[in-house]
Parts: structure tokens; C-alpha cells; sequence
């Protein structure tokens, strides 16, 4: 992409206070990074180097970008999505690791500083070096797409380019924050040992975690009615997966026999679904040591194996506080 034709990203870029930095390092946190934009989302460091690659990338008219707070459900759906986009190939998607599939858009950001050592380590096998090449290559500086792109993303909607919701096709999912920041917490400790949970949820709840929850949430929420938008909540796609996928397929134009529908509700089943390799250990040369799941449990109300019953009622308050912002309502959460 040529700089000299880039229009200027709109926000401003701030190193973290002094105080948040020492906090989310006594918390296990061992990541640099940045506050951008009004909202102070966090990103790494990276970002102000591709800062306007990313505000510029161009959109096609069937880009499919599956946005979420991590921890959302994020896989699921990219599942999903890649296998009604591309006629239920599950042939294809046993083989091709998720991540192949479909690209984590930001991905090669938070590891720009490894990629040399992840090439040199796997130098010897070209099959996983075309993989790592290819998740590790930005999108922007990427010469060959296929027909349809689909793209995993967190970033908050308004840090990408302002085209996306009216030329692409954005499905945005989100899940009650108390499962999402449990989900969250496992996860983290693929990095680095975590705090006492009840520390770890002041971080969530302050926003210090990469994005502040309900302000990215409610981003998708504001244009949910939007044509290109399709705006989903985690419970009720575990509730009734059948009729979550006749929804994306018919937001994504696409139609098919009851019996090929049947064969996707079974794929998806959480059971078959943390069994098949091409998902849950689509992060293995990241986290070679781990030996957790990426896909962990994916049930609804999760929260209750580490919220004490203060811790609770604290959560619960803070939720209501944010749905004085909203008329968006969780599934399972208080009202």
C-alpha cells in the first residue's frame, strides 16, 4: 500500500499511564502497550506503525468480517461462517487449520516481534512455514486473496476502516461480560501466571484488558440495524445453533438443503467441535508449552465456578450502571 495516498488515522496514540503499567504487571502482564482514541482502547505497540494501514484497508463488497471482545465466541463463528461461505467444506476445514482459513486480522501486530524466530524455528517444515507466512504477513501487504474474505477481528469497529459497515458485511457476536472475562482469564494463562480472579476482574471491569467492554460492544450494537450488520449474542447461539445458522446464511446470502444443514448443526456441536484439531489447536506454535484447550468449555454462565457471591453482586451492579448507556440486554444477565 502506498503511504503517500494513506488518509491520516484520526487518533491520537498515548503510551499507558505509569500507574496502569505497573498495575497490569503486578498482574501477570508482560505486553506493552498503547491507549488510542478518546475511549483509550489498548493495543500494542505495533500499531502506530500500521496504524493507517489498518484505517485504509481496503473493503470488498463480500468481505466477511467476524468482529468480537475476545473470548466471545469468536471461534464458533469463524467456523461457521467459513463453512457456509465455502459450500460446508469439511473436508477442507479438517485439514486447514482455522487460523489459515480465516485470518485474525491484527494478528501479525502483537506478533511482529517474533515472526523472524518462528520462521527460523520451523524452517525445515514448508508446510507449516507457508502457514506461519502467511497468518504472520499483514493483510494490507498481502497480493493474493480468495474470492470471499473472511477475517477474524477484535479491534473495535470504530479502529477500522470507517467503509467496513456499509461495503462488507460485519457479524458481530457478544457474550454476557461475566462468562467473557472467565474465558478470558483461562486463556491468559497461556502467557503468564494470573492473579487472584477477583484482580483479575478490577482490570476487566476498568477496561484494562485490551478494550473497554461495553463501550466495544455497543459500537456494533449502535449500527446493529444497519444492512451489512448482523448483531448476535453468545447464549443464543448456544441455545439454538440450528436457527443461528439458518440466520448467517441468509445474512450471507446463501442457501442450502435441510440435510446439509443437519451435517453443520452436528459439526458445530461443542462436543465434535473441541474435538476437531483444526480449531482448538490452532495456536499450538504459540503456546507449545500449554497444554489447555483453545476451545475450553463453551457454556453459558460459566462466571459461577470463580465469582464469589460478593464478587457477584459487584458485577451485577456494574452491569446495570452500563445499561443505563443502552437498551441492549444480555440474555442471562440482570435486568
Amino acid at each position: 500500500m502506498n503511504n503517500k495516498h494513506l488518509r491520516k488515522n484520526p487518533y491520537e496514540i498515548r503510551p499507558i499511564p505509569e500507574e496502569i503499567s505497573i498495575q497490569l504487571k503486578k498482574s501477570g502482564n508482560k505486553f506493552d502497550v498503547d491507549q488510542v482514541g478518546p475511549k483509550k482502547y489498548m493495543v500494542w505497540p505495533c500499531y502506530r506503525k500500521y496504524k493507517d494501514e489498518i484505517y485504509n484497508f481496503s473493503i470488498k463488497t463480500n468481505d466477511v468480517w467476524v468482529i468480537t471482545f475476545g473470548r466471545s465466541g469468536t471461534t464458533m463463528m469463524t467456523e461457521m461462517v467459513w463453512q457456509i461461505a465455502n459450500n460446508m467444506d469439511f473436508k477442507t476445514g479438517f485439514k486447514v487449520p482455522l487460523i489459515a482459513r480465516v485470518p485474525y486480522f491484527e494478528f501479525p501486530l502483537a506478533n511482529d516481534h517474533r515472526k523472524e524466530s518462528l520462521l527460523k524455528e520451523h524452517k525445515n517444515d514448508p508446510e507449516k512455514l507457508t502457514t506461519l507466512n502467511s497468518i504472520l504477513t499483514p493483510e494490507w501487504e498481502k497480493t493474493e486473496y480468495p474470492e470471499t474474505r473472511i477475517y477474524k477481528c477484535h479491534l473495535p469497529i470504530s479502529l477500522l476502516p470507517p467503509e467496513l459497515p456499509k461495503e462488507g458485511k460485519i457479524l458481530y457476536v457478544v457474550r454476557n461480560p461475566k462468562d467473557t472475562a472467565v474465558s478470558s482469564y483461562h486463556f491468559s494463562k497461556n502467557f503468564s501466571d494470573q492473579p487472584p480472579f477477583e484482580q483479575y476482574w478490577d482490570l476487566f471491569e476498568k477496561g484494562l484488558l485490551w478494550s473497554t467492554f461495553f463501550d466495544h460492544c455497543l459500537e456494533a450494537w449502535n449500527i446493529r440495524n444497519q444492512e451489512n450488520v448482523l448483531f448476535l449474542f453468545y447464549e443464543d447461539i448456544v441455545k439454538d445453533m440450528r436457527s443461528t445458522i439458518l440466520k448467517v446464511c441468509k445474512f450471507l446470502g446463501k442457501s442450502y438443503s435441510d440435510a446439509e444443514i443437519n451435517k453443520l448443526v452436528e459439526h458445530m456441536k461443542f462436543d465434535n467441535f473441541k474435538k476437531n484439531n483444526s480449531v482448538n489447536k490452532d495456536y499450538s506454535d504459540f503456546f507449545p508449552k500449554s497444554d489447555r484447550d483453545f476451545v475450553r468449555q463453551g457454556k453459558v454462565d460459566s462466571y459461577k465456578e470463580l465469582f464469589t457471591k460478593e464478587l457477584n453482586e459487584r458485577a451485577n451492579k456494574w452491569i446495570r450502571e452500563n445499561y443505563l448507556k443502552t437498551d441492549m440486554r444480555f440474555p442471562t444477565m440482570p435486568e
